[in-house]
């Protein structure tokens, strides 16, 4: 289905019936990410983020800007008619996730983080994040699409994804293969992690259960899934064993079984 919210069309699938769960994928993906993931007594609200999968892909970077996007899906929300619901989300999806957990706790019944950072801190370190978010985003105009899938499934974080099915690789593939250049662009510089700000003095202020999960080869997130728990009691940590960065795909039913029992 879809929904416009600011003219900006949203597209969204709404799977199984119980507790509202929104779920946000992370960059260069969409909503199929999550076709493995069932949970049973929850309705899956999946949603495709601006300029990803079959969302609008405007040309203005002001529709990118991570306070917009909290905005929007906060309206998305209440178009659905939701009061209370859990948000799941998947590395950019997750730090989206954050920031909107902070923004409206009232409405927040849990929270789920994968693979997600708190931004990044320190004004060089953020500097720096920018420039090479920057340098990226004019790669991906310059270079286009083919080059970036090569580019991303080439990072050490998804050194771990080479070991998966080949059907499942190329899945990973052909999703990253769908983005449009402006649009990928547009979002490193919209809501990047150079752009979002440092959210490590508010992780206190998050009141309701959270839960933390990352791969057990994925030390950079085990480290800032620590840090998570360190700052707020409420918050649980889940390490999955044999994964890197994306443990919902690399092993579902792990992902599951641990979703399932914090639930």
């Amino acid at each position: 289905m879809f929904i416009t919210i600011n003219k900006i069309r949203y597209h969204l699938e709404i799977r199984g019936t119980g507790k509202p769960i929104i779920c946000l994928h992370g960059f260069s993906e969409n909503l199929s990410t999550w076709e493995s993931i069932q949970l049973a007594d929850h309705q899956m609200i999946l949603i495709d983020l601006i300029g990803h999968g079959e969302s609008k892909k405007p040309y203005s970077r002001q529709a990118y800007y991570w306070k917009v996007i909290i905005r929007d899906l906060n309206k998305l929300a209440l178009k659905l008619g939701l009061k209370k619901y859990s948000l799941l989300g998947y590395s950019m999806g997750g730090r989206i996730a954050l920031a909107y957990a902070l923004a409206y706790p009232q409405e927040i019944d849990k929270l789920i983080l994968e693979s997600a950072s708190y931004g990044e801190c320190g004004l060089i370190k953020r500097l720096k994040r920018r420039r090479n978010d920057l340098n990226l985003a004019k790669n991906i105009r310059r270079n286009g699409i083919e080059w970036f899938n090569r580019y991303w499934s080439g990072l050490d974080i998804f050194t771990t994804q080479a070991l998966l099915p080949k059907a499942i690789i190329d899945q990973i593939s052909a999703r990253r293969l769908l983005n449009i250049p402006h649009a990928l662009s547009n979002t490193l510089l919209g809501s990047g992690q150079g752009k979002f700000p440092c959210f490590k003095n508010q992780i206190c202020k998050l009141s309701m259960p959270a839960l933390y999960i990352n791969g057990e080869y994925d030390l950079k997130y085990e480290h800032v899934g620590l840090e998570f728990k360190k700052l707020n009691s409420n918050i649980k940590h889940e390490i999955i064993k044999g994964v890197g960065h994306n443990t919902h795909i690399e092993n579902p039913h792990a992902f599951i079984a641990v979703i399932k029992q914090f639930l």
